[in-house]
């Protein structure tokens, strides 16, 4: 009874602080946003520059083919523009606004034609130039080349001792570049609630309500866990909001929405777990808010919702590997929403990440519920 009224007690402070918990339900849908504007095809299309030098007819077929190659959804992979000019090709390289410049040469057709006969000569040379600064530039080059190579290998006749026979997991063929970025971002909607669980508990502190409260026969688990279930519920709802939002916007969802929910409260514990620790060493809200920050920034850098990172093995347990991030909560949950949402797994396939995800998120709450008895409530 005495947590449902600090769960009310705490949940009306939350709507009426409508600023707070608009920004804390906003910044989900608003990465999403982001991310689909930056995108707006949802896959990156790379820019190529072709100057057909050839005199025969398969240059322009090379560049027919580079043209006609796209994603499964149907979007172009290389926007391919003739250029006859190679000091203009090589400005527009410098700006950016083209990844990769290919020289396609004179005798390029006729290489191709003698070699096909079992001719010898010397190889016609393709020249290719980028920005070996510019990220995309590897990407570019290494389709434009490959399309290259199958045609030269189809023109001439080459047998090929081995073919690739590529399976993709899921529905992850059909991935564009924006759907790969949502289970990231759905986990930091969660994570930013960090801010909103140690400011208002440290608040909370400062107007002396805890000090009122310990006149009283509440216990501290009381206390706490009335503060911490409407967070875990906004946390919830922040998910949800950010889905609905990718989803408006074309995320091609393959998963349970109830799977990803049970996924973004779990890790919610683990949020509130963090926000008690940064209250149990914070004297006023303002140093809540820095303080805050660096557990904010392990959790999106060092858990891949941000970007993928490279895995550092520490232990083998059972066949399974242990890394070293996967002492972050949101390591499993990134983990968990990409095989739900992305490969259409069930609960069932992701049982290791969820158990763990549990073990940490209870793990970091019990921490946090220690500490701040400890520093702050110090009820006997």
């Amino acid at each position: 009874m005495k947590i449902l009224k600090i769960f009310w007690k705490s949940l009306k402070e939350q709507v009426r602080d409508s600023v707070t918990l608009g920004l804390s339900l906003v910044i989900g849908p608003f990465f999403v946003l982001l991310y689909w504007l930056m995108i707006p095809s949802g896959s990156t299309t790379y820019g190529v520059l072709v100057q057909n030098l050839d005199t025969g007819p398969q240059g322009q077929q090379v560049i027919e083919l580079l043209e006609s190659l796209t994603y499964p959804s149907g979007d172009p992979l290389l926007d391919v523009s003739t250029i006859g000019n190679q000091e203009r090709a090589e400005d527009l390289l410098r700006d950016r606004e083209a990844e990769v410049f290919f020289i396609i040469p004179e005798d390029f057709s006729v290489t191709l034609q003698t070699a096909s006969q079992g001719g010898v000569q010397y190889p016609a040379e393709v020249t290719l130039v980028g920005d070996l600064t510019n990220p995309y530039y590897a990407v570019g080059a290494v389709m434009a080349g490959s399309v290259i190579d199958e045609f030269v290998q189809v023109q001439t006749g080459e047998i090929r001792p081995i073919q690739y026979n590529e399976i993709a997991l899921g529905a992850s063929a059909g991935r564009s570049e924006f759907d790969l970025y949502i289970p990231g971002i759905l986990i930091i909607s969660v994570v930013m609630l960090v801010f909103i669980v140690s400011m208002t508990i440290t608040y909370e502190v400062e107007a002396g309500t805890l000090r009122r409260l310990q006149m009283t026969s509440m216990k501290a688990s009381d206390l706490l866990i009335g503060i911490s279930l409407p967070t875990v519920l906004l946390g919830v709802v922040s998910l949800l909001l950010t889905l609905l939002v990718a989803l408006a916007l074309g995320f091609n969802n393959q998963g349970s929405i109830w799977s990803a929910l049970l996924v973004g409260g779990i890790t919610a514990v683990a949020v509130v777990g963090i926000g008690l620790i940064v209250a149990a060493y914070s004297k006023s809200v303002s140093q809540a808010f820095i303080i805050a920050n660096f557990p904010l920034i392990f959790f999106m850098f060092f858990s891949g919702a941000v970007f993928p990172i490279p895995r550092i093995i520490l232990i083998r347990i059972a066949g399974l590997n242990i890394s070293l991030y996967d002492l972050l909560p949101p390591t499993h949950a990134v983990m968990a929403l990409n095989k739900i949402l992305t490969l259409g797994s069930g609960l069932d396939s992701v049982l290791y990440e969820i158990i763990s995800l549990i073990v940490l998120s209870l793990l970091y709450y019990l921490i946090g519920i220690w500490l701040f008895q400890r520093r702050q409530l110090r009820l006997g």
